[in-house]
This record gives C-alpha cells, structure tokens and sequence, in this order.
C-alpha cells in the first residue's frame, strides 16, 4: 500500500493514474474503431460493395477530421469557379437539421431545417441549386432528374461516404492540425485512418497565415506524403467587409472597437489572430450550435457588461445565418458580421484543374 505525506501529492498521484486510466481506454477505442473504419474501405476498395458511379461529374469536397478544416469556404471557391460556365448543384448532408429526408433548400428557410451550411450557400447563390440529404446516392439521382440541365454536382462532407463515387475528391486539412499531426478518434479528431487521403485527387492545407513562406509550405506539403498522381495547394483566409446584422452599414476600422466575438464553428484558430488584441471577450458554442433565446439573452447580457463606449458583437456568416432569426432581439445592439474569401496559392492552376475536370466528364446532352 501506498501512503502520501501530503493531501497534494496523494491528489496528483490520484489524478496521473486516472489520466494514464483514460488515455489507455481511449487508446483501446480508438484501435476499435480504426479496424471497423478500415474494414469498411477493404470491402469498397476491393469491391465486394460497390460504389454508385454517374455520367455527371461529381467533385466531393471533404475531410479526415471531425471538423474544422473549412470546407464551405472551399466549397463556395468551387462555385465562383464553375458558375459562370456551368449549371452547379450542392449536395450536402444538411448537418444538425431537424427535418428528414430529402429537401431543396430555399433562401428564406431556416437553418434548423437545412443545416446551417447550406442555408449560408443558397443565400449567396440563389440560382444555384442547394439540396440536403443523408444517402448521397438518393439524392444525386433526385436531383439529375428534377434539374437534367445540371452539370457538375459538389458534395459537401462526402468523403466517407463510399458508396457513391465521386470523379474528383478535394481532401482538406488544417494548418492549425494537419492530419500527420492528429490521432484517429476518440484519442484525436480523425474520423478514419491517415491513409484514407490516398483516395484524394486533390489535397488542401487550408488556413495558412498569411505571413508564412513558401519554403514551409513546401516542408507541410512534403509532410502529407502524397502519391505521385496527387496534387497539393495551400490555402488561406482572407478576411473582408464587416456588415451590420440589422442594417446596410459597415465597419471599416475594427481596431476602434472593443469586441464581443460570438462564434459556433470548430476552429477559431484564424478569427482570433486576425483579431488581436480587440477581443473583449469570446463566447464560444459548439460547431454548428443551434442558437435559442437563451443563448441570445446570455450574449447580449455579456456584451452589456462591456464598459467600452465603442463595442460591438462579432460573428460569422455561418452564425449569421442563424442569429438573423434573433433580429427583434438585436434591434438595439450593435452586432456585426465577417465576411471571409478563401485564396488558394498556385490559384491559376487549380482553376485549370477543376474546368479540365467538369469539361471533360461533362455529359453530352447537359444544356449549356
């Protein structure tokens, strides 16, 4: 038997043992969980299932992480790519929605009845097509019926999803965690082994700081260990105008004021750099939170305690979609959202990329 002299030492004897306790039961489940994750790919890879393939090209964008590495933004870089020569449809799962099944998503819909994501694309780009729904499958053969014209459809968050087949995956990872550095769940924040990204086309280091060489990208683009047919880019974070919740104003010095940072998305890494020494104080939801007038009155009252003559709220445009249903509430707060862009290094040759691609698996009797 052991004896302590001292209540705190016996306490972080107590405490290392629980800790080395945890750490082996995770290490256990997470070897758990990387068999069945790696099974799963064996009977995909060697075709024992097999996976739906389609004569419209099909670009996923995902990745090995549980979140956090910015998908949306890239998605709507794909977009802004595509949609002046090409009719694009997203699919995504609609993360956190309330509603079933499948469903096109409309500009004036809510987010807990979409997902937050998509909600935030439709807004942007209303005559696109926005769908949401959980079998893949389904819903890319609901949309190539209900729109024939379509020409390339973007899953969003669909790189697990073996089942379908997408003719070009967009794998991205974060700077901030790149997947060499993570360990498989529930140890680390990957949701499948690191070999998983040899089924990407495609890798993205996203948001890089601005201030880093070229010579570092290279060193983190060599950590990946890519396949020779494989191609890798960085990315990063441009962040623009700030507009006003409940009005068309827009703040053009963000050094002046003190700011109460409201954000629900899974890195915040970057929006607190960009910030600096402005932050008042940040309140932090989960991914993907669903906000309720709880939650409202809690940021509100936080923000009044602020002593600054000049403050304001700040949030993301992914939050910003669903603190708009709270507007009455907002009316007399000074709440602001940010804008962001995604700029991808080599930016021209991944344009090229992505056109040879849709161009080249484009159907012949897709309208123009």
């Amino acid at each position: 038997m052991i004896y302590f002299h001292s209540p705190k030492i016996q306490k972080s004897f107590i405490t290392k043992n629980y800790l080395c306790n945890m750490n082996f039961l995770l290490s256990i489940l997470s070897i758990i969980f990387d068999y069945i994750i790696r099974l799963k790919n064996i009977v995909f890879d060697y075709e024992i299932l097999k996976s739906n393939s389609y004569s419209i090209p099909i670009i996923c964008v995902g990745n090995l992480s549980l979140g956090g590495t910015g998908k949306t933004p890239h998605v709507i870089l794909l977009i802004e790519i595509l949609k002046k020569d090409y009719h694009v449809a997203v699919l995504s799962r609609g993360y956190k929605r309330k509603s079933r099944g499948f469903k096109y998503v409309k500009s004036h819909d809510k987010a807990r009845d979409t997902g937050d994501e998509p909600l935030l694309i439709k807004q942007l780009y209303n005559n696109i097509t926005v769908a949401v729904e959980k079998n893949r499958n389904k819903g890319v053969k609901k949309i190539i019926t209900d729109f024939p014209e379509t020409d390339v459809i973007i899953l969003d968050d669909g790189f697990q999803h073996r089942k379908i087949k997408a003719g070009l995956n967009i794998l991205l990872t974060s700077f901030w965690n790149p997947f060499f550095k993570d360990k498989l769940f529930p140890l680390g924040k990957l949701r499948e082994n690191k070999n998983g990204k040899n089924r990407a086309d495609i890798v993205i280091i996203t948001k890089c700081p601005n201030n880093i060489n070229s010579n570092y990208k290279r060193e983190l683009i060599t950590l990946l260990s890519l396949l020779k047919n494989q191609k890798a880019y960085t990315s990063n974070i441009n962040y623009q105008k700030i507009f006003s919740l409940n009005s068309e104003n827009e703040l053009n010095n963000l050094s002046l004021y003190s700011i109460t940072l409201v954000t629900g998305i899974a890195e915040t890494n970057s929006i607190i750099k960009y910030l600096k020494n402005n932050i008042y104080t940040h309140i932090k939801f989960g991914d993907h939170h669903n906000y309720d007038l709880n939650d409202i009155k809690k940021i509100i009252s936080i923000y009044k305690q602020d002593s600054n003559s000049k403050k304001i709220i700040l949030t993301t445009k992914k939050d910003a979609v669903k603190l708009n249903e709270f507007k009455n509430e907002f009316k007399s707060i000074n709440i602001y959202v940010i804008n962001i862009e995604v700029k991808i290094d080599n930016n021209e040759q991944f344009t090229k990329q992505i056109l040879n691609y849709v161009k080249k698996n484009r159907r012949e009797h897709s309208f123009s």
